[in-house]
């Protein structure tokens, strides 16, 4: 009895550390804001060449965005996904230590597997 109860501790754990994960990249609308999780390039021009001007960390709260513009579907090293120009709607690190402040305009390529999450404004 004790493992079952353990057990269902460390998954109501897991459901809240998570929040509320979107069912499919389909519920994503202009307008529509959640978190990222994981490791994100950003480029700081609306241009699918571009380089890659900052690598998010994957930190535990996320890369908060409000999509700004839904750009096209692709597939970026052999992974399928959506474009996205996004508003950056929390501060964050990323590698080389350096501090993004809020209300940045960033273009990224989010594959079909990153976890994204709804969050209360």
């Amino acid at each position: 009895m004790k493992r079952f109860l353990l057990l269902i501790y460390i998954l109501s754990l897991a459901l809240f550390a998570h929040g509320n994960t979107l069912a499919e990249y389909s519920d994503i609308k202009e307008s529509s804001s959640f978190r990222i999780m994981g490791e994100i390039d950003l480029r700081t021009e609306k241009d699918y060449s571009a380089e890659v001007k900052y690598r998010t960390l994957n930190h535990e709260g996320g890369m908060k965005v409000t999509v700004l513009e839904i750009l096209k579907r692709d597939v970026q090293n052999n992974e399928p996904g959506n474009w996205f120009y996004v508003l950056l709607t929390s501060p964050l690190w990323v590698y080389g230590g350096e501090w993004i402040e809020k209300y940045q305009k960033f273009l990224i390529f989010l594959p079909d597997d990153t976890p994204i999450c709804d969050f209360e404004d």
